[in-house]
């Protein structure tokens, strides 16, 4: 999505300098040219930053985990003490884990951090 967006701002850059230098061997006698002229690199500039705007990634969920207690699960259970996440639900926010307790299983499986699933 990132590179998306970096290909939008180029390519409408590259048409409003191309535009630019396209209607700089034109007449400039009149005002009503100019007048046109700027409108209409205002207009492509205008497209160029809607799309930049339409294609930014929404905001993801920000997750924050601190001093958690003990987790302990018998046969194959699972002890968590941090963060296991779906896959994708934390894709776009930021996890942070700090000073999570002691996680334990017997045959099962522990996590005291971040383990996406």
């Amino acid at each position: 999505m990132i590179g998306n967006r970096k290909a939008v701002l180029v390519s409408t850059g590259l048409a409003v300098g191309a535009f630019a230098g396209v209607l700089s061997f034109l007449s400039w006698d009149r005002a009503n040219q100019v007048a046109g002229v700027v409108s209409a690199l205002v207009g492509v500039a205008a497209l160029g930053i809607s799309v930049f705007a339409l294609l930014a990634p929404p905001p993801g969920p920000s997750v924050r985990v601190s001093r958690t207690g003990k987790a302990v699960a018998g046969g194959d259970g699972s002890a968590n003490t941090g963060v296991i996440s779906v896959s994708g639900s934390v894709a776009t926010g930021s996890v942070s884990v700090v000073d999570t307790g002691d996680a334990r299983a017997d045959e099962g499986s522990a996590n005291t951090g971040f383990r996406r699933d």
